[in-house]
């Protein structure tokens, strides 16, 4: 039967006929964003703890500061890096076998005395994280800017989506004409767009592996009081990657607080600003289909029902 649009319907349309239309739209969208967010969030076959180090660790987990703060870990269980009076960095002894690139930089910055907080700056340290990062992306276990965007383009629909209900809804309440199940319908894509409203960086893969190292590195947590010397400087700078500069504190508290190193202890559950949400909820179809029977009810009653004016879409 054809809806035909009636004087004072909102835009022209008729209420049930926008409803209709909006809900298959907002439904494709959603679905659509959420299998395409499980395609880019998928990640490589699993991959193994000994594959990456622990600056590679550090960097899934918490970013740029969080490599440079193991990297420091690690040369400070080495003893190629120190603190002077003045708070700054210097480098100390000689380089010690098996150093990164972020560590050769790290070292070669503080060749002048730096502060902790202005290692990032350095151009040889910037030019050693996006290493670090472009790898970690090659690897499938970042996601890469072009598909954060994409990601990020599924979301922005959604949210294009809302704002059209939104503005249908006030439409309708200024018309006095019947929003229930219009209402229903941006309610539920409101949660969806909170659920998808986190745009992850890391892949599932990366955070199943970041949830077994802390797993099978429980050792290396501060609330363990872990034997550094016995670890290693491997050992130490995978402490901080894993559990945050707590991790520094706990191997040489005086050289942390010297050198003004926030502590901060990363949640193990979650990890970081890098944990990804994998928002698979919003299963919910709403499947009511207004105006159904003659009973009175918001979409109209009697002969005005579906078929005649505002309906329950505005």
């Amino acid at each position: 039967m054809n809806t035909l649009a009636a004087p004072g319907d909102t835009w022209g349309i008729p209420g049930p006929l926008f409803l209709k239309l909006y809900l298959l739209v907002a439904v494709v969208a959603v679905v659509g964003t959420l299998l395409h967010r499980r395609r880019a969030t998928a990640g490589p076959d699993p991959v193994t703890a000994d594959q990456l180090g622990p600056q590679q660790v550090a960097y899934l987990n918490g970013g740029d500061q969080l490599a440079i703060w193991a990297a420091l870990g690690g040369l400070r269980a080495a003893g190629a890096i120190d603190v002077r009076p003045d708070r700054r960095l210097i480098a100390a002894g000689p380089t010690p076998t098996g150093v990164t690139p972020l560590d050769h930089a790290i070292r070669h910055a503080a060749r002048q005395p730096v502060a902790a907080q202005k290692l990032g700056r350095d151009s040889g340290v910037a030019r050693a994280l996006e290493q670090l990062r472009q790898g970690l992306e090659q690897r499938g276990l970042l996601i890469d800017a072009d598909g954060v965007r994409a990601l990020r383009r599924g979301r922005n629909l959604l949210l294009v989506l809302l704002a059209l209900g939104v503005v249908r809804l006030v439409a309708g309440l200024v018309n006095a004409r019947p929003v229930g199940w219009l209402l229903v319908a941006l309610l539920v894509l409101g949660v969806a767009l909170a659920l998808l409203a986190r745009t992850p960086r890391r892949t599932r893969t990366a955070n199943v592996l970041l949830r077994r190292l802390r797993q099978s590195s429980h050792h290396l947590s501060p609330d363990s009081a872990p034997a550094y010397a016995t670890y290693g400087a491997a050992g130490a700078a995978m402490g901080v990657a894993l559990f945050g500069t707590a991790s520094l504190y706990a191997l040489d508290p005086g050289f942390a607080a010297q050198a003004e190193i926030q502590r901060q202890a990363l949640n193990a559950s979650s990890g970081s600003s890098y944990s990804g949400s994998s928002g698979t909820s919003c299963g919910g179809s709403s499947s009511s289909s207004s105006c159904s029977g003659g009973s009175s009810s918001s979409c109209g009653g009697g002969g005005s029902s579906c078929g005649g004016g505002g309906g329950c879409g505005g």
